[in-house]
């Protein structure tokens, strides 16, 4: 099965580089038409400041700057367009390879099976099947048709699916697409593609599953021997940096904005609010108030950041959608952890994720807790974490105007889970502030690494007193 998922994942990128390809294309035409329009005139004046030689005035020289400059720009423009398709072209060998090694061996698979009077009988239902969901464009019960299908040995079967994904692919290149928000169509696209790959037998799962793997999974428990800090995604925030002018602030904002990664595809929320708990921004405070990760995202094969943002309107048929955006993060390789930006428009907004590369990091889950004394009254503050790695960014985990806490005096935080590297120093903040404009001193305490077990300090904020408990875990690459 792991073979079944890791070759989907293949396919699914190698249709994205195809999407891409053709989007490159498209550029490219359109740059050359514009170039072509503009050439004969910028040729002409080109050559009249040959002809002219030093003894042209400085006033004819400063009108012909901008046709060289534009011309600059040109070229620039399309140098990125034959980079970017450099770059599609070695990453689309690299996948194509990859392929071909899952189809020797699914070969070497059929090979070795003989087909009995009821493989024949099954694989002659399976293939029928299969092709009236493909004359019907049913991807996913093609898909389950197909995984049947090759199960019974038929050598027919490897290389009519092959075929059909070449048509699934082609297909998906001609499908409508909005020239004005080429981001949606991406994600839509790349939605489309894992749906039918995904959600089908013998897989079943859906876009909307959210990831069942948990935190603190080697705290207690002694993790197996292979197991390393490995590289993991830090998230610090998610940021409406920009709104089409036609939409205004503030806005009720909902939706989910959540990371996929290798452990088993689903979602690991980062944000997520109804429509009816939308999340109120402004132009002063355009932060979302994030709710996760809810365990470690790890970085082996690349991570999928999903946003799905829409914009409350005074009913239902006039939300408008926001922000829907598919943000691909691969490992860098780097030796060193080191904090980045993905910033990324569409047709209404951009949004601007804060993230951290973590090299060599283990998982690290806060808690709070009240254990003697209360918070006082008219005091709201703020509860954040920090690495030493990357010092000067802090981890919202809770902002309050009212401490919540439960019956047992645990302070429920907004986000609890945050990456440490393995050698380094997590510190933990609280930082008071008074609703009547006093100023009060925050305090922190700092936790060096761990792999495992749990780390405990008291610390006292207002005579109220904290006990601050980390719980330290490796993180896995694979369920």
């Amino acid at each position: 099965m792991a073979e079944t998922h890791e070759e989907i994942d293949c396919y699914t990128e190698l249709y994205w580089a195809d999407r891409m390809e053709a989007i490159l294309e498209e550029e490219e035409a359109v740059e050359d038409a514009e170039r072509r329009k503009r050439g004969s005139g910028g040729e002409l004046k080109k050559k009249r400041r040959t002809t002219a030689g030093v003894g042209s005035s400085k006033k004819e020289d400063d009108n012909e700057d901008p046709v060289e400059e534009s011309g600059n720009e040109d070229g620039a423009a399309a140098e990125s367009i034959r980079q970017a398709k450099s770059d599609l072209a070695r990453k689309k060998k690299a996948l194509n390879a990859k392929i071909a090694r899952f189809e020797g061996m699914k070969k070497t698979v059929e090979g070795r099976k003989t087909m009995t009077q009821e493989d024949v009988a099954a694989a002659a239902v399976y293939r029928a099947k299969g092709e009236e969901a493909h004359r019907n464009k049913d991807r996913k019960g093609e898909l389950a048709a197909v995984i049947e299908w090759i199960a019974t040995g038929d050598p027919e079967a490897i290389r009519i699916s092959d075929q059909w994904m070449a048509e699934n692919v082609e297909d998906m290149k001609l499908e409508p697409k909005d020239p004005t928000d080429w981001a949606a169509v991406q994600a839509k696209d790349y939605r489309e593609f894992w749906e039918s790959l995904r959600a089908g037998p013998p897989i079943s799962v859906s876009w909307e599953d959210i990831t069942l793997v948990q935190p603190m999974r080697y705290t207690d428990e002694k993790p197996p021997l292979h197991l390393y800090p490995m590289r993991t995604l830090q998230v610090f925030s998610v940021k409406v940096a920009a709104i089409n002018e036609e939409l205004g602030w503030p806005l009720g904002v909902f939706g989910v904005v959540a990371a996929r990664d290798s452990l088993d595809k689903n979602r690991n929320i980062i944000f997520h609010r109804e429509r009816d708990n939308c999340q109120i921004i402004d132009s002063e405070n355009r932060y979302l108030t994030l709710t996760g990760p809810t365990r470690a995202v790890v970085v082996v094969d690349p991570v999928y950041l999903e946003v799905d943002l829409r914009v409350k309107g005074r009913t239902e048929s006039e939300d408008r959608a926001l922000s829907y955006l598919g943000v691909n993060c691969r490992e860098t390789g780097c030796s060193e952890s080191y904090m980045f930006k993905c910033v990324e428009t569409s047709k209404l907004s951009t949004v601007e994720l804060t993230l951290g590369d973590m090299a060599e990091s283990v998982e690290a889950t806060i808690s709070v807790k009240v254990v003697d004394e209360e918070w006082p009254e008219g005091f709201g503050g703020l509860i954040s974490a920090r690495t030493a790695s990357i010092s000067d960014m802090e981890i919202k985990l809770l902002a309050f105007d009212k401490l919540p806490v439960a019956a047992d005096g645990t302070i429920q935080l907004s986000r609890r889970v945050v990456s440490v590297e393995a050698r380094g120093m997590l510190r933990v903040s609280v930082m008071p502030n008074c609703l009547d404009d006093r100023t009060v001193e925050g305090v922190s305490i700092a936790f060096k690494a761990r792999e495992a077990s749990r780390s405990m300090q008291m610390l006292e904020v207002c005579s109220c007193k904290l006990e601050v408990t980390i719980a330290w875990s490796l993180v896995t690459d694979m369920v």
